[in-house]
């Protein structure tokens, strides 16, 4: 993709891969404009099912195409005959309307991708405007999420069109939690804006619409007084119960502008705003993206704008890959296994904190958290040999200590579920290795075996999911696994799943989206071999399905994430990725 080019169709001809070719056409597409281009039609049927089902009726030698332009059917020949897309801002959108339209799913697929990734507060409400006129794009979610985004930059520099929004558009927007607005009063404003652009037809909309307004006590008192003394409330019929009173207390504007819309709150089947909760998400990702260049590497460290994972704004960078994110509190230990690296982070002050020396020369080891503590368990020492070591590290006194298992064993993965820890791995002792379970309780600080996994192997991923336990692929010799064992532990057994459908050498699973998504874990962050594409399981029909090409979580083997689900510190980040100015990036594919 690229800008458009300075060659035009005919120019293919006169040079390279289809110079001469142009004598043996046989048949033309002619334009509206009537501009004419002489084609092939076997190149054109290979390429899209509507020239095939075209050609094989229409024998004439010229053929008329409807609702497309010269540049765009120019620029879509040139698609089909180089395979180079010739994509900018302007002509974007009649490049997706034109290959719908021809059945070019791959250049459709291409032209949605650049209207998503170069989308801007200048454009977007535009775009979102186009987006709900021609439906069949599937552009209109990531329009409005783009507007939700950036709501407080759109609407103190494009608002002019917020007029032209269909007023369940309006609605659905200004209902959502994840609405970028520092205060409530820019919802009204916008309310306000959209109603006296046609103020005839809108004001009975108006009802509806103060119902998506999130007013707090004592907060939006005043903001409260103004929606009651508005024209487009205390002059509007359909505000009948929402008349301007002498008492302006709090109290009253509460029970008066949200409470008597009993027929809307009936209508929609929502509460009014003051019992709605404040516009939160559920969580917010905390992300290391490693990177790699002549002259640095490391990783950089995001935050999302909320349970999404499409908007970020950059906080920080460090020079080693993190390959394990652990948050105790408002603090995030960034680790390098590898190096044995540890490092801590204040994602609140957004700064970096002291942290104690570590717990001996060793690499590739595991860690959990539980219970306020850091657990890093096994891996290798300097000399590549095992290591049965556990350590717990306690923020509170910023030391790490050491513990033991109650059985010896060389542990090759553990986690935490239920207030206790498992690990999994082998006995120090036998001469055929098999696998061994313990199960730690840190209150009780006990001790006990579990039935162990039923397949022998090492280098696996192990992660906790839904109250269960899933070991993943590794390796048994020089055997790489793709089978996987789930874990109930509250009936002490284990099952064996389907196996994965490809062969990963350094397996890592996370969940993510709700779901578990197995990927390679390249630490490196380099390519020595073809990666697998990410995989995820499907719990309904208990199976591992492919991450399309499409969702942003196809290629996840350079990130680390960390989920912030505690609702303190999902309030106090949301309220700086919410103040205005804060710049908000597309990382991951689309």
């Amino acid at each position: 993709m690229g800008s458009i080019s300075k060659n035009t169709f005919q120019d293919i001809f006169k040079s390279g891969l289809w110079q001469g070719h142009e004598k043996f056409s046989d048949g033309c597409l002619r334009t509206e404009d009537g501009t004419v281009f002489k084609i092939h039609r076997v190149v054109l049927s290979q390429r899209s099912e509507y020239f095939r089902a075209l050609f094989s009726f229409d024998v004439s030698q010229e053929t008329f195409i409807p609702s497309i332009d010269s540049k765009t059917l120019e620029n879509i020949l040139l698609y089909i005959y180089m395979g180079v897309a010739y994509l900018n801002e302007k002509n974007v959108w009649d490049m997706m309307v034109a290959s719908d339209y021809l059945l070019l799913d791959d250049l459709m697929k291409k032209s949605r991708s650049f209207a998503i990734q170069n989308m801007t507060t200048k454009n977007c409400l535009s775009s979102l405007i186009i987006a709900l006129q021609i439906e069949r794009l599937a552009i209109l979610n990531d329009c409005c999420r783009f507007v939700l985004v950036h709501f407080q930059v759109i609407m103190t520099t494009s608002a002019e069109s917020i007029g032209d929004f269909p007023f369940e558009t309006l609605k659905d927007l200004l209902n959502s939690d994840s609405l970028n607005v520092s205060s409530e009063k820019m919802v009204w404003e916008v309310i306000i804006k959209w109603t006296e652009a046609k103020t005839s037809i809108r004001l009975r909309y108006v009802p509806e619409l103060i119902a998506c307004i999130r007013l707090e006590e004592e907060i939006d008192e005043e903001l409260a007084k103004e929606i009651i003394c508005h024209p487009i409330v205390s002059s509007n019929p359909f505000c009948e119960d929402l008349k301007l009173s002498k008492q302006f207390n709090y109290f009253f504007t509460n029970c008066t502008v949200l409470l008597r819309h009993a027929n809307v709150i009936e209508k929609n089947n929502q509460f009014p705003p003051c019992f709605k909760a404040p516009r939160l998400p559920k969580y917010i990702y905390f992300v290391a993206r490693h990177f790699i260049s002549p002259t640095k590497y490391g990783s950089e460290l995001y935050l999302t704008f909320d349970n999404e994972l499409d908007f970020w704004r950059r906080i920080g960078e460090i020079q080693y890959f993190i390959d394990i994110i652990i948050r105790i509190g408002q603090y995030m230990y960034l680790f390098n296994t590898w190096d044995n690296v540890i490092l801590a982070f204040d994602v609140i002050e957004e700064t970096w904190i002291p942290m104690s020396s570590t717990f001996g020369n060793r690499y590739n080891y595991h860690v959990v958290s539980l219970g306020g503590y850091i657990y890093a368990v096994g891996g290798f020492t300097e000399t590549h040999e095992t290591t049965s070591l556990i350590t717990y590290y306690d923020p509170h006194s910023n030391l790490w200590r050491p513990m033991r298992a109650r059985h010896d064993m060389i542990i090759h993965g553990a986690v935490s579920l239920h207030d206790q820890i498992y690990f999994f791995g082998q006995s120090m002792y036998d001469e055929n290795p098999t696998m061994v379970s313990q199960v730690y309780d840190p209150r009780s600080e006990i001790w006990n075996l579990a039935s162990p996994p039923k397949i022998f192997r090492r280098g696996f991923t192990v992660v906790a999911f839904c109250g269960l336990i899933y070991l993943i692929g590794g390796e048994n010799g020089d055997l790489y696994l793709k089978c996987v064992e789930e874990y109930d532990p509250l009936q002490d057994t284990w099952r064996s799943l389907p196996d994965l459908p490809f062969q990963y050498f350094v397996p890592k699973a996370v969940v993510l989206d709700g779901k578990i998504i197995v990927y390679e874990n390249n630490h490196e962050d380099t390519r020595f071999y073809d990666v697998p594409p990410s995989i995820y399981w499907d719990s309904s029909t208990q199976l591992w399905c492919i991450i399309d090409e499409s969702s942003p979580l196809h290629s996840i083997e350079r990130y680390t994430f960390c989920v912030l689900d505690e609702c303190r510190l999902v309030k106090d980040i949301t309220a700086k990725n919410r103040r205005p100015g804060v710049e908000w990036e597309r990382i991951l594919p689309v």
